[in-house]
């Protein structure tokens, strides 16, 4: 069982949310201070960047805590008001929680820990593994996050369990197989798994995102260059009710503070499509200085979406991104963050990164 501890209060809130299909209402820019969390997996670093001036505020140095140069941090949660933020080490196996301050506060140990998530009603952090394991536990963390300790290791039967996502109302956890076309649900209250296995073609499910009604689930699949949606309101199985075709290895996908549209990035295809998932169609794919576009967060008000470049390798023969997108000047292995403005579909500005950056969080992003 996921012994999850109820959050008073949460619990009436995140049901709210979720009930009712209408759309929610636009939500308010990010208040004074909001900061945006991006790791660098390759140089052991973490940019945190002002929301609301559009600037590197800080640049952490997880050497300079004790981590090694091989820390490899991963993903980043934070909470909805920002009080407490988290980061995932592969290279280390941990899990580390921070303050606003940015002061570490504990770690827990894990094998090679990958994406993280938040439930909105328990007290629970839930941690899938690295996509760069290949056979990892078939499990996922289970860390009381205010105590900040392991409750579990919660089976899930699947083979290198990646992305993951929790219910508004904290009742399951979802999470899917990069090795096969399955999908474990797992039921909070009981560690009852429900398994669903997908026919047809390899997927690889990167990542999950939830609506802000909390109805609706989507997934991007890179080797089917697809879109999966799936329908919350239905208990497990989990079979996708629709499946857009979305060329270009669709990575993490985000919604729209409406819940109307879904922004992916294409990680092949430096771009950023939006789907409209009434009709099924890409409303627009925008380009312009991305390479290959890994994470990504959209600001709470919706205006802008901050998208990771990791910049792996060469975009054209004898180029680099930086080449290519007028960033001369910079380590070739250096990513960088785009900002988009969504109304005109035109980048903003840029902001120079660290070495492999992969995953970013902010406070409200699902």
């Amino acid at each position: 069982m996921i012994r999850s501890v109820l959050v008073a209060g949460v619990a009436v809130a995140a049901l709210a949310c979720s009930g009712g299909g209408s759309a929610p209402a636009m939500a308010p820019a990010p208040t004074a201070g909001a900061k945006l969390y991006v790791v660098n997996q390759s140089g052991a670093t973490i940019s945190i960047i002002d929301q609301n001036r559009l600037a590197v505020d800080t640049v952490i140095d997880l050497r300079g805590l004790g981590f090694t140069a091989n820390a490899k941090p991963h993903h980043i949660a934070v909470e909805a008001d920002g009080a407490f933020w988290y980061v995932s080490l592969i290279g280390d196996g941990r899990v580390l929680k921070f303050d606003r301050a940015n002061h570490l506060l504990g770690q827990v140990k894990m094998e090679t820990p990958g994406l993280l998530t938040l439930d909105p009603v328990h007290d629970s952090l839930y941690v899938g593994r690295s996509m760069t394991a290949v056979n990892p536990p078939k499990a996922l963390g289970v860390i009381a996050r205010k105590a900040f300790v392991m409750v579990e290791e919660q089976e899930v039967v699947i083979p290198r369990p990646h992305a993951i996502g929790v219910t508004l109302d904290g009742k399951w956890v979802h999470a899917a197989s990069l090795a096969e076309n399955r999908i474990a649900s797992v039921e909070t209250a009981t560690g009852r798994v429900t398994l669903t296995t997908i026919p047809g073609a390899a997927r690889s499910l990167v990542q999950f995102a939830i609506a802000p009604d909390g109805r609706t689930m989507v997934a991007g699949g890179e080797l089917s260059n697809t879109l999966l949606v799936f329908d919350l309101t239905r208990p497990p199985p989990m079979q996708p009710v629709r499946e857009i075709p979305l060329a270009g290895k669709p990575w993490e996908p985000r919604f729209a503070p409406d819940g109307r549209s879904v922004y992916v990035t294409l990680l092949a295809k430096n771009a950023v499509a939006e789907v409209d998932l009434a009709t099924g169609t890409i409303r627009r794919t925008i380009e312009g200085r991305m390479a290959q576009p890994y994470g990504m967060v959209l600001r709470a008000d919706g205006r802008y979406a901050f998208i990771v470049n990791q910049n792996t390798g060469a975009m054209a023969p004898g180029q680099s991104g930086h080449e290519m997108h007028g960033m001369e000047g910079h380590a070739a292995t250096d990513g960088w963050l785009t900002i988009l403005d969504l109304k005109s579909g035109t980048v903003h500005s840029t902001l120079m990164l660290g070495n492999g950056p992969t995953g970013a969080g902010a406070a409200g992003a699902r």
